[in-house]
């Protein structure tokens, strides 16, 4: 009955198809392909094959794929397909479906894996609806697939002169090289500057290899560069550098004069702060370096004061304390400078600044610091220091150790003379006599 009812519905659908000519109505359905365009080489695209431009029930034709791209995937669409004329590539495809006036005939997906061109096209249409046809417009969809830009790669950089990038180095000329990206580049873009996220402008600087820079500062510096060629510029490689300074123990040692209150001294009695003094000093030899201080307890001195003066041409320096400075002892100490040398360290200052009794900023000697409370209080007695503590700790344990050998000792020696004592007296206790009682 199946078979009956399928070649029933073929004889129909080519009477539909091939006596059209029956009808008088004029023509105005196609089956094109859409979805082309350009392309580069591995991209995936797709083209469709739709049906459309008047209402119909039944359709054929044919779908044409040429090119250089490879076919990924065709799917039919949603019509009832006759048997083995599903929509193929080469094939002819015959449906039936509802009325309708669009129709997606076939999705072709498309890789572009090589440079040229093709197009898909459709052939051999025929539209009919209710035994009339209604279109025999084909169509075409070009596609053109050109070469996929590749931008230089990475770039590879080293240094012989600062050659890990987490040592620091006591050179302030830096020398960098660095290898061109595997697809070449015309030209590069190079940055040396502190900042480490730094990306170099689309602009070639420069198209050696090399580059040298001197009198470099001492701290961390960065190095960017990226690469281009015709089809762009590539990504941002950066490298660091360190430079250092020398000690030169043949240098002068800084000499940190002394601390003086200025005109505008003020104190901040509800911040503890104090501002408006200077710390100075002089030393010719040390003539054109930067003398640079160092305070401890560290990170209490605010960023925005300065630490660091250039000594003047007679050796003079001054350093002058505007900020509002917390309260307390400080120990400073000072460096001197110059590019990368450095001098040995100045002997600690120690000073005090105070808000009390209108406030103060001095200098004092080692005995005027406050003492550190040490003591150390246990069940009611107080001990100097922790050091005191254990020390009477490890005597009383000592002690007891000592008691607890000596008793046992006793208990020994007390247990011992017993048995002794107790043998002695049964020696001389009477013995019983063997003779025999005479009455």
């Amino acid at each position: 009955m199946r078979r009956f009812l399928l070649l029933v519905a073929i004889s129909i659908l080519s009477l539909t198809l091939n006596f059209s000519w029956l009808t008088h109505a004029l023509a105005a359905g196609s089956i094109g392909a859409y979805g082309g365009g350009n392309f580069v080489t591995g991209e995936t695209f797709t083209i469709s094959v739709v049906a459309g431009g008047a209402t119909f029930d039944s359709l054929q034709g044919a779908i044409s794929v040429s090119g250089v791209a490879d076919i990924v995937g065709f799917s039919a669409g949603g019509a009832t397909w006759l048997p083995g004329k599903s929509p193929s590539n080469g094939g002819q495809f015959v449906g039936l479906t509802s009325a309708t006036s669009s129709l997606t005939v076939a999705t072709i997906t498309l890789s572009s894996s090589a440079v040229g061109s093709g197009a898909v096209s459709v052939s051999g249409v025929r539209l009919a609806y209710s035994g009339d046809e209604v279109g025999t417009g084909g169509g075409t969809a070009y596609y053109n697939i050109s070469r996929a830009p590749t931008p230089p790669g990475t770039v590879v950089v080293s240094s012989s002169t600062h050659p890990n990038q987490n040592k620091f180095y006591g050179r302030t000329t830096v020398q960098l090289a660095w290898k061109a990206p595997a697809n070449g580049a015309d030209g590069y873009a190079v940055v040396f500057d502190k900042k480490k996220t730094t990306v170099p402008v689309t602009k070639i600087t420069t198209t050696k290899r090399t580059v040298t820079y001197t009198k470099v500062e001492l701290g961390t510096h960065y190095f960017h560069i990226r690469s281009t060629n015709a089809d762009g510029w590539g990504p941002t490689t950066t490298f660091r550098v360190n430079v250092k300074e020398q000690l030169n123990d043949n240098l002068a040692v800084p000499i940190i004069t002394g601390l003086e209150k200025l005109p505008a001294f003020a104190t901040n009695v509800e911040n503890g702060t104090v501002s408006g003094f200077k710390m100075f000093g002089n030393q010719p030899v040390l003539t054109g370096y930067e003398l640079e201080l160092a305070f401890d307890p560290e990170g209490r001195i605010p960023e925005k004061q300065k630490t660091s003066v250039l000594v003047a041409a007679d050796g003079s320096w001054e350093i002058v304390f505007n900020s509002q400075i917390p309260s307390g002892f400080y120990e400073v100490t000072a460096v001197a400078k110059k590019i990368t040398t450095i001098t040995p360290q100045s002997e600690p200052l120690n000073i005090e600044l105070s808000v009390a009794n209108g406030g103060e900023a001095k200098v004092i000697s080692a005995d005027d610091l406050p003492k550190p409370d040490l003591t150390v209080t246990v069940a009611g007695v107080t001990f100097a220091t922790k050091q005191q503590l254990w020390k009477v700790v490890v005597a009383g344990a000592v002690a007891l150790l000592m008691i607890a050998v000596l008793g046992y000792a006793a208990s020994i020696y007390f247990r011992r003379w017993q048995r002794r004592k107790i043998s002695k007296n049964d020696d001389d206790s009477p013995k019983p006599s063997n003779r025999a009682t005479l009455r």
